[in-house]
């Protein structure tokens, strides 16, 4: 189901003009050079096509043809374009027997496509190679800069690279059907026969994943085969399903596209069954931008500021459970979605959840997360929508640099951000491990801040039907709560009283949310003294006499979804402590 939904979307994309997804046989390279050839083979001039200047300067990506599998370490030359070392027989490596045979693989490839054409590209091309003399590379103009860069031709009268001239083009595809398949067979994604794909192409853009790509559907040991049939004629695949798949697959997936979210290990694309705006939108679902995204945006601070209104419009509604029609007409929330997530896996990618829904039950999903994270923020600075980057970031280890903290992207917890981009996504429960490293984090570090209690507020409504208010909740008689709530009022007084660097919150909040019968009978003898001392000590005491009246008797353990409410109290005990001050 997936190849087939991932061939059908190439087949949409194909199909609409100006699309960029790369025809059969072709797929998208750095490319830093380009050789102007005249009709006759002579190279006339070399064009820098990297982005950048000096030694800043990088490839740039253009469609140019493919193999139907990764190049290893042996020689294998791509047709019409590849580094110096296959295209002029000049390389860096010091290799000069291996570089020869590289040009030697490379001019007959071009030969095999071009044997029988007469286009004039081609004709040139073979003519350059006839005439070309690799010694002839250091009298080049730029050889320091093109050396080991990969290059492609352009006939002097053409606007378009030689690769991508009609004839050309299709000659490839006849060369490519033949080096990616040499067996027919019933083909399991489009259900005819066809030549099936001996090796499947790589996926790229995958978090994690080699840089040269990962094939998603691939056999390496003899122990996965069956029936005498080997590598990936196991999982019968044409050749052409193959391309489309990996090449729709690896469009979803690139730099910049607009249908993925890499987060962690985990990377999620999702296309629509037909074309929909809410393919572009749906990514910043997940991401949205602050109310004021749009004055800094790059294309074009109008169109920032309609798409980010747009986004946030729909997701208010989404929270409130209205239709998204309401608010975008143009939205069909009848369209079908894919969602895919995959991850590396050794050499390979690995699927780690699949899902089939409508915008609309997508909606709904996204409006239940962000119902269950909401609560009362600290400041009117915080977002009101926080994003899945931001969620699993607190579940990395802290760094301090003066009063500024700091996590990275690497410390989050291997498999967590796919476990819940899939909660989310399929309405499924939030994977514990999101709660105990939420968790976790607050006992090491002590910092109960404003997406960690949403966090906490999310996973104990979701997964234990529990009723978690936004704001303080001061007839709630949980005794967790309470215990938050008096653990707040406690180091209230200490600050009040003495103003310390460190409060009773830096020693004792790990055991007090765990055992509360050991620590909490200290920490009241404590907080009298405090009292005694402090110039609000009279309505601190009566603050927590009303919170202790409700306590029967202290827990001598509390529950992990215990110690989630008992910070919850101490947050929403400690904002509302916030804003009576601010009111004073």
């Amino acid at each position: 189901m997936i190849l087939q939904a991932l061939n059908e979307y190439y087949e949409r994309k194909a199909a609409e003009p100006g699309s960029g997804i790369p025809p059969y046989g072709y797929g998208e390279q750095k490319i830093s050079f380009c050789l102007v050839l005249s009709p006759a083979g002579e190279l006339v001039q070399v064009v820098d096509l990297r982005e950048g200047q000096g030694k800043k300067a990088t490839p740039k990506l253009f469609v140019a043809p493919m193999l139907p599998s990764k190049r290893t370490s042996g020689i294998e030359a791509n047709f019409s374009w590849d580094n110096t070392g296959y295209v002029l027989g000049a390389d860096g490596k010091g290799r000069p027997e291996k570089t020869r045979q590289a040009h030697e693989a490379f001019r007959k490839l071009v030969h095999k496509v071009a044997k029988q054409s007469r286009d004039a590209g081609l004709q040139a091309l073979q003519a350059f190679l006839a005439s070309w003399v690799p010694e002839r590379f250091s009298v080049l103009q730029g050889s320091d800069e093109i050396l080991d860069a990969n290059v492609v031709f352009r006939l002097r009268s053409d606007s378009c690279f030689l690769h991508d001239r009609p004839e050309v083009r299709q000659l490839w595809a006849q060369e490519y059907r033949n080096l990616a398949g040499i067996r027919n067979g019933l083909c399991l994604v489009t259900g005819v026969k066809s030549l099936l794909a001996k090796l499947h192409p790589d996926i790229s853009g995958v978090a994690g994943a080699h840089t040269s790509g990962a094939p998603l559907v691939s056999f390496n040991c003899k122990a996965f085969e069956s029936y005498g049939k080997e590598q990936s004629h196991n999982a019968p695949v044409g050749e052409r399903a193959a391309f489309r798949y990996a090449t729709a697959l690896n469009f979803l997936a690139r730099k910049g596209s607009r249908q993925r979210i890499r987060l962690g290990d985990a990377t999620t694309v999702f296309w629509a069954e037909r074309a929909t705006p809410a393919e572009d939108l749906l990514a910043a679902l997940f991401d949205p931008p602050s109310e004021d995204a749009g004055d800094a945006g790059t294309q074009g601070p109008s169109e920032d500021r309609a798409t980010t209104a747009l986004i946030r419009e729909i997701l208010s509604a989404a929270k409130a459970g209205r239709p998204v029609r309401d608010v975008a007409p143009a939205l069909d929330p009848d369209v079908r979605f894919y969602i895919l997530g995959i991850s590396p896996n050794n050499a390979r990618l690995a699927v780690r959840f699949w899902s089939i829904s409508t915008f609309g039950e997508l909606l709904e999903r996204v409006g239940d997360h962000f119902r269950g994270l909401e609560i009362e923020r600290q400041s009117d600075t915080e977002p009101e929508y926080l994003s899945l980057s931001r969620l699993v970031l607190e579940t990395a280890y802290v760094r301090k640099k003066g009063t500024k903290i700091e996590r990275d992207a690497e410390d989050v917890p291997p498999l967590l951000a796919g476990a819940l981009t899939r909660s989310i996504l399929t309405g499924a429960p939030y994977p514990r491990s999101f709660f105990t490293a939420i968790l976790g984090r607050i006992r090491a570090d002590r910092i109960v801040n404003y997406t960690r209690a949403a966090i906490l507020k999310a996973y104990l409504t979701r997964n234990h039907d529990k009723e978690v208010p936004m704001s303080l909740d001061p007839e709630r008689r949980d005794p967790a709560y309470r215990l938050g709530r008096l653990f707040a009022l406690l180091e209230k007084a200490q600050k009040d009283a003495t103003n310390p660097t460190a409060t009773i919150r830096d020693r004792y909040f790990a055991s007090a949310s765990a055992t509360p019968a050991t620590v909490f009978p200290q920490l009241l003898r404590l907080g009298q003294h405090h009292i005694s001392k402090g110039e609000y000590g009279g309505y601190t005491d009566k603050l927590i006499a009303d919170v202790v009246d409700g306590i029967d008797e202290l827990p001598k353990h509390l529950s992990l979804e215990d110690q989630g409410l008992f910070t919850l109290g101490y947050y929403h005990q400690r904002n509302a402590l916030f804003r009576k001050t601010e009111k004073e």
